[in-house]
């Protein structure tokens, strides 16, 4: 399902690189303005969504936005754009609360990365199948870039349609349809699986409970959720130009429009096989802060090569320094298994994940702007604001490590200093809840 998400979402990339701005009647400006007004409609619509999902159920939520489609003529291209973000919004918030009533914190890293790294794999077939498909330019009077449209959205709704009758409820419920009449545990297992992810986070047997008041009171007064999401707003912000002008940038040094599409392959297999290979270490290791920093490092040194590279270098030389840039290891799914783990409780925590994913696409708004056509072919102006955006994650991940850090050392010290009868008497009395009480420890 996410495979087919991200072809969606990505492919906006290759028919650029297709002329699809100058097929239309309007310049790469445009198609910049287009993506801001889709990451300001995903952003809001990713809000309500676990509200839904919560109250209906994730396994019926997701499949329902896979097949809330708008067919309308591709000449309509930003009124296409702001439908495709009303309906796909609510997905990846929906997913993510549904990872956590099947997966261990230590287990998620890996897992997100999957979820995240299947963006490239559906990036690089993308480019692969374009390849094919621009050939197919001029048949029945559609420019190829539309065939890739066509046969995306349709490849979607098939997949939807499976989803309905495959997504269990949870591991207590994986009986019936495509999944079987015995279903995919026996009463034992299926007791093992819910019991082990409730053990490893006790609020996690509130996942069913709807979201209340005090839930959006408490995310809203969470100074540490708001790093994590100004960390993803910022850090993330530098994906926007590069991933939406590769196939354009291998173009412009001198290879023609289907090689490029086909070129652009390397950087996202490689970008998903480093990202797996961070996210379980990872997950084996702890230390989430310090390995996401290792896809910052590599994106700022994937930007200042773009940026310091003469004019006069060659194609393939340009080719290498936007690959090595696209190819960098995703560490946002590393760093949503990191916040999930130190929010309490599940309503809290099923806000921050709307809120996260609104972050990851809001920084589309300013992120759209960044390549702007007057600072076309090489973009130096807009490497360098990556490069600065870079250098500030940097000291977010760290400074939000050191918190978490220092704060279990205080809790702990205070917390050990109780006799039995004052553990007690807090647990009775006190007004915190989830992940601000004197007990919780944050994972690091």
């Amino acid at each position: 399902m996410a495979f087919v998400l991200n072809m969606d979402r990505t492919n906006l990339s290759n028919a650029i690189s297709d002329h699809l701005a100058e097929n239309l009647g309007f310049t790469n400006d445009g198609v910049n303005n287009s993506i801001l007004a889709y990451s300001i409609l995903f952003t809001v619509f990713t809000l309500p969504s676990n509200f839904i999902a919560k109250k209906i159920g994730a396994h019926r939520w997701i499949p329902i936005l896979m097949s809330s489609w708008v067919c309308l003529n591709y000449g309509g291209f930003i009124t296409v754009r702001v439908l495709i973000a009303v309906t796909e919004a609510g997905f990846i918030p929906a997913c993510l609360n549904y990872f956590t009533t099947w997966y261990k914190t230590r287990e998620l890293a890996t897992r997100l990365a999957f979820f995240w790294g299947i963006q490239n794999v559906a990036s690089a077939f993308s480019g692969l199948i374009s390849f094919g498909i621009f050939r197919l330019s001029g048949v029945g009077g559609l420019h190829g870039w539309k065939w890739l449209f066509l046969i995306d959205g349709i490849f979607t709704h098939v997949v939807a349609f499976v989803a309905f009758a495959y997504l269990p409820k949870n591991a207590m419920h994986t009986k019936g349809l495509l999944r079987g009449k015995s279903g995919w545990f026996t009463d034992k297992e299926a007791k093992i699986a819910v019991t082990r992810v409730v053990r490893d986070d006790l609020s996690k047997t509130e996942q069913n409970v709807p979201i209340s008041r005090e839930d959006v009171k408490l995310a809203i007064c969470d100074t540490k959720l708001w790093v994590h999401l100004i960390t993803t707003f910022l850090g993330m912000m530098t994906d926007t130009p590069i991933t939406t002008y590769l196939p354009s940038i291998i173009r412009d040094g001198g290879f023609s429009v289907t090689t490029a599409n086909l070129l652009t392959m390397p950087a996202y297999l490689g970008g998903l096989a480093f990202s797996l290979i961070v996210a379980h270490s990872s997950d084996k290791h702890g230390e989430v802060a310090l390995h996401a920093l290792v896809g910052v490092f590599w994106q700022m040194a994937g930007y200042i090569t773009l940026r310091v590279l003469p004019a006069n270098a060659g194609r393939w030389q340009l080719f290498a320094a936007a690959t090595v840039t696209a190819a960098t290891p995703s560490w946002h799914g590393m760093h949503i298994a990191y916040m999930s783990a130190n929010l309490a409780p599940s309503g809290k925590r099923a806000i921050a994940l709307g809120a996260i994913i609104g972050a990851a696409n809001l920084n589309g708004v300013p992120g759209s702007q960044i390549y702007r056509a007057s600072d076309a072919p090489r973009y130096p102006k807009g490497n360098l604001v990556c490069i600065i955006c870079n250098v500030i994650t940097v000291f977010l991940f760290l400074s939000q490590r050191a918190r978490y850090s220092l704060t279990n050392k205080y809790r702990a010290k205070k917390w050990n200093a109780m006799s039995d009868s004052e553990k007690k008497q807090y647990n009775k009395t006190t007004k915190h809840k989830g992940s601000d009480r004197l007990d919780y420890r944050f994972r690091i």
